[in-house]
């Protein structure tokens, strides 16, 4: 049976794994070490989506005050040590997850992972759902000179395995997801449970849309 994808790639954050929480407990942390109020996880879930560097810069941004150059690396060290620090405390998988995972990788698709989130935590956050092994690589946000919303890392999976772009087909949630994927020629499952700044994914233009993580398995097994 030939299929028209070979290799399957994922977000993370809010595809794989609802990482609210523990974002939720990073900036929390931050502000309380910084006598700043703390703020609810609807409100940080508005946040992220665009790496590491952006996600601070709205955290401070919301906080309405002024921080000299000192204050910023302070409150950024801190920041990156609460990143470091809560990678699974309360994050969970989301449904149908490993067993759509697994049941991909059993039919001889390549699973990889393109996530803006900080290279060094992608492995432990993973491993800690014991996902990690059924990924053939995985590409964080230092992995390349430039992350999602270029399309460089697609291309560059791309080269890696041997493949056309029409070949690759991207799960994610929010619109870098869509836009990378696009620019790049590839096509896109658009998750509406995930992180896009609370703006529908139906907004971006997927080549799909879904609500239910299995639905992946039957987009990608469609015969050519």
């Amino acid at each position: 049976m030939a299929f028209k994808y070979k290799v399957i790639g994922f977000d993370l954050d809010g595809t794989l794994i609802n990482t609210l929480p523990d974002l939720t407990l990073v900036v929390n942390s931050m502000f309380l070490e910084h006598g700043l109020p703390t703020v609810t996880q609807e409100k940080v879930l508005s946040w992220v989506g665009k790496g590491a560097d952006i996600f601070f810069q709205n955290a401070v941004n919301y906080t309405g005050k002024l921080f000299d150059a000192m204050q910023l690396t302070s409150m950024r060290a801190s920041f990156d040590k609460f990143y470091a620090t809560y990678v699974c405390e309360e994050s969970t998988l989301y449904p149908n997850v490993k067993e759509t995972l697994e049941a991909l990788k059993a039919k001889g698709f390549t699973l990889v992972v393109i996530t803006n989130k900080p290279t060094r935590l992608v492995e432990p956050v993973l491993s800690a759902f014991g996902i990690y092994s059924l990924f053939s690589e995985t590409l964080g946000g230092q992995s390349l000179p430039k992350i999602k919303p270029n399309p460089d890392p697609m291309w560059f999976i791309c080269k890696k395995f041997g493949i056309q772009p029409s070949e690759l087909l991207f799960v994610g949630d929010s619109e870098n997801d869509v836009i990378a994927s696009t620019r790049a020629g590839c096509d896109v499952v658009g998750l509406t449970y995930g992180y896009n700044y609370n703006v529908p994914i139906e907004q971006a233009n997927p080549t799909f849309v879904t609500s239910n993580f299995a639905d992946v398995l039957e987009i990608a097994t469609k015969e050519i």
